[in-house]
């Protein structure tokens, strides 16, 4: 039982031994990648700057970038070779640039970044992207129509939607172009006014609409809405209007609700 107790330590000794050379004989040159951040979310349209620092003191041999949507490949994206830029001794840098795309909206998206040292080794590291839809997007998604128009800061509020309004339906197009389907009962002045172009704010608090007369080209309107809520079954906006001239307040405040079609 000795003899077998002493083989058993002579074993665990030695192989103690051979990890511990296997260790210390790890190239310590060996390519190291670090990228920060490595999980990304943002809205569609909104853009990013993604940055992988590499430590490689064999030098750069290739750094290749591929995509991924739900775990398959994006053939779109393919395969891109990109050059890391030098920071310094054995130190190098890449930075990507990248937009949040509306197709991506709630998909599994990563990026690998696969990097050969000029001897052959390989490091890589992923970076995951989440997106969500802009309000922008979602704007543009949809055919909105006009539910109500309310004249909250009458006294008592009013409903002030017309009946020939209620088939009015809202088309907003990715361009930022617009157009109004005023359906089968228009009312008098409809088709006055040409709209031009309409945008949200960047923080997504307000919606901008733009148009002019189409009896005066020169003669341009540029509304801005307060967004109270906007989801894909509905749209809530206010503004504030200056209705002096039909001697009430320079500040009545309408809110307008839409639905989605």
């Amino acid at each position: 039982m000795k003899r077998i107790a002493i083989l058993i330590c002579c074993f665990i000794v030695s192989m103690f031994f051979l990890n511990s050379c296997k260790k210390d004989s790890q190239d310590p040159n060996l390519p190291v990648l670090k990228l920060h951040p490595v999980n990304v979310t943002g809205k569609s349209g909104k853009h990013f700057l993604d940055t992988l620092d590499i430590y490689a003191p064999y030098g750069v041999g290739k750094l290749v970038l591929s995509k991924g949507i739900n775990l398959v490949p994006d053939d779109a994206f393919g395969t891109q070779t990109v050059t890391p830029v030098s920071t310094g001794t054995n130190t190098y840098q890449y930075i990507l640039d990248y937009t949040y795309q509306a197709d991506e909206v709630n998909k599994l998206v990563g990026i690998n970044f696969h990097f050969e040292d000029a001897k052959g080794n390989v490091a890589e590291k992923d970076l995951t992207i989440n997106t969500s839809a802009s309000a922008s997007q979602i704007i543009y998604s949809h055919k909105w129509k006009l539910v109500s128009k309310l004249w909250t800061t009458a006294n008592p509020q009013q409903e002030s939607e017309q009946d020939c309004e209620k088939d009015n339906i809202f088309s907003y197009n990715p361009d930022s172009t617009m157009s109004v389907n005023y359906g089968t009962t228009g009312c008098t002045f409809d088709g006055f006014n040409i709209y031009d172009k309409w945008y949200v704010s960047d923080d997504e608090k307000t919606f901008t609409d733009v148009y002019h007369s189409v009896f005066n080209p020169d003669q341009i309107t540029t509304e801005v809405y307060n967004i109270e809520s906007l989801t894909n079954d509905k749209w809530v906006m206010d503004i504030a209007l200056d209705l002096t001239v039909f001697g009430l307040s320079d500040h009545e405040v309408f809110v307008y609700t839409y639905v989605s079609q």
